[in-house]
């Protein structure tokens, strides 16, 4: 492809005062390009960029008016996990999705656009490569380690433009604007081949293990590159791109095929093959904190797989301090401090996770004897295996006395994970009552918010507690491994292995290995739906298996918070109230390409229903 020569003005970043700043600059300023890549300092600005493309997937909820991707994901929200819920709630983009209010033309209000946002990215990525070079206060090493940096963000966005479009154009230089308007979509696997050798090429050359002060700032590491790639490879494997007739008439003009509707059992190898290269680097284990008689506790080692920043669990993680108060408001009852107005309370669960959380004895609701969705407990529930005081002076309670049943002797997970009607509220003390702010500007629409990496001291009036953004840990690609494994060869003694590893860390009995494949295969998608939680990886694990039609287009159940009376002790809050009706069409699996970027460009065609 044609190379622009650009020697006009260009954005970059301005002059940070120290290096702790490397990685979260914001761009202020305008200088030519020869200026930019003469200095050492703004050369790093420029990889700052790049790098602030990347998605901070924990708060992926859903502005108002689509926004920027780094934080409007939305992926928890069009999943079966949350609702974004407030009086102006239909302003939220996710909201269109979710009712199957939205269409290839809808403008970048209703959804994020990513195809232009991660483009962006690519084009400054490809502009650095091309014109870095070495400078007095730049070196050869340090331009080296920066363009193999750059690469590794170039395939990660890549990575992720197919996981929601599905088959793109795969660029690797810069174009002109000719070639722009008549670039065509790259199938599918090729792209997943060429994903599979660069990033194995980039992980070769990276370290193994950063240093401290590279790791605190989210640099990649040999794991970030292959987590990434186990990750694309096991999306590539999964039915939506691995088979699907229902994709055989999305062709190129020329008649090139952009998907392969042939089913390949060796995706699944390849998959397993890749998260075990992993496994092998020997750097990375389950988080893992233990009680003084030597037993894991299994509430520790879950908060603090996300609150503990050198833990060994990580693979690759982002810091965003501003996104982690949001999280934190958005997830905070206003009980918490009813003087603060930044403790909102508002994003929801769903009844349908709330079910999916397991008993403590490791069962389904519906299958354990001793789970009871009638009456209230007689007396306070407290774990006895852990040293979490959430709520001081209250060490390990679960439920106070007066909970409803629904929420007692449920998996520790859920306790971390999920602030309930009737809980004790941590700054406060006080206990919960969901309906008592019910009618609230924001207010929350199930009775269930999330505890999950949400700061239990947190107020408008403090600093926000540091933690990482987790993008990817061991945990999930133990369950990947499991996933893999069961489609290729079923029966491997490493499926119930890594699952068991998952759930007792998480306090539970392990699975029974004597499980088909089908009945296998659900409980590894089970595992998955609650251990990685609020995530944003439980819509693709919806879409990818073909199971949107069924889990996200259907009524939708919270609580009854209209119930007039207190909540947190009256039955009829407890009845379970569709709140919600979503649409999901079989199309859309895969996003629509931009309208804009169809209609300019006669190459590009659309996906399939769009």
């Amino acid at each position: 492809m044609k190379k622009i020569l650009y020697t006009s003005i260009i954005v970059v970043f301005s002059i940070a005062t120290s290096c702790e700043d490397y990685l979260d600059q914001v761009p202020q300023g305008l200088l030519t390009q020869e200026i930019v890549f003469d200095n050492s300092k703004t050369i790093k600005r420029w990889i700052a960029n790049c790098y602030s493309y990347i998605p901070v997937n924990h708060i992926s909820i859903g502005y108002p008016y689509g926004g920027s991707p780094v934080a409007q994901g939305g992926w928890n929200t069009m999943s079966d996990e949350l609702d974004y819920t407030s009086n102006f709630g239909a302003s939220y983009w996710t909201d269109a999705i979710q009712k199957g209010n939205w269409t290839s033309s809808s403008p970048t209000s209703t959804y994020c656009d990513y195809w232009t946002y991660f483009y962006t990215a690519i084009r400054q990525i490809h502009l650095f490569l091309n014109n870095v070079h070495t400078t007095n206060d730049f070196n050869e090493e340090e331009m080296n380690k920066a363009k193999l940096e750059v690469r590794f963000l170039r395939a990660y966005y890549y990575a992720y433009l197919i996981q929601v479009y599905g088959a793109v154009p795969l660029i690797l230089d810069e174009i002109s604007f000719t070639e722009d308007m008549n670039v065509l979509r790259t199938p599918y696997d090729e792209i997943v081949n060429w994903l599979d050798t660069e990033l194995k090429d980039i992980a070769a050359s990276l370290p193994l293990k950063a240093d401290d002060k590279n790791w605190y700032y989210g640099q990649p590491t040999k794991g970030s590159a292959l987590a990434v790639r186990a990750r694309m490879l096991l999306y590539a494997a999964r039915p939506l791109f691995n088979g699907n007739s229902d994709l055989k008439d999305v062709k190129n003009p020329d008649g090139t095929t952009l998907f392969n509707t042939t089913y390949s059992v060796e995706k699944w190898k390849r998959a397993a093959d890749a998260i075990k290269d992993i496994f092998d680097l020997g750097v990375y284990d389950l988080h893992k904190e233990y009680n003084t008689d030597g037993s894991i506790d299994p509430y520790m080692s879950l908060i603090n797989t996300f609150f503990d920043s050198d833990n060994e669990e990580i693979i690759f993680a982002r810091t965003d301090g501003n996104n982690n108060f949001n999280w934190d408001s958005f997830c905070t009852p206003p009980c918490a401090d009813f003087t603060d107005g930044n403790a909102l309370g508002f994003l929801s669960i769903t009844q349908e996770t709330i079910d999916a959380f397991f008993t403590k004895d490791g069962l389904d609701i519906q299958e354990d004897p001793n789970y009871s969705e009638t009456g209230f407990s007689t007396a306070d529930l407290y774990a006895t295996n852990t040293k979490w005081e959430d709520v001081s002076d209250y060490p390990g309670l679960l439920a106070p006395k007066g909970t409803y049943n629904m929420y007692i002797h449920r998996e520790p997970r859920f306790y971390v994970d999920v602030m309930f009607n009737g809980q004790m509220c941590p700054q406060s003390k006080v206990i919960i009552d969901f309906q008592s702010w019910g009618g609230n500007w924001y207010h929350n629409q199930t009775g269930y918010t999330p505890r999950k990496q949400v700061d239990p001291t947190f107020s408008s009036f403090k600093s926000v507690l540091y933690r990482p953004v987790v993008l990817y840990r061991l945990a999930e690609f133990y369950l990947s491994y499991a996933e893999a494994l069961n489609e290729y060869d079923p029966g491997n003694p490493n499926i119930i292995k890594h699952i068991n590893l998952v759930r007792e860390r998480a306090g539970i009995p392990g699975l029974s290995s004597s499980l088909d494949p089908t009945a296998m295969r659900k409980a590894i998608l089970r595992e998955r739906q609650i251990e990685l939680f609020c995530e944003s990886l439980r819509y693709f694990d919806i879409t990818q298996w073909k199971m949107g039609t069924t889990l996200l287009n259907k009524e939708f159940h919270g609580m009854n918070i209209s119930t007039t009376t207190n909540a947190a002790t009256t039955t009829s809050f407890y009845a379970r109230k569709v709140y919600e009706t979503r649409v999901f069409k079989n199309y859309f699996n895969l996003w629509p390409i931009p309208f804009d970027e169809i209609n300019t460009n006669k190459n590009l065609v659309q996906n399939m229903g769009w």
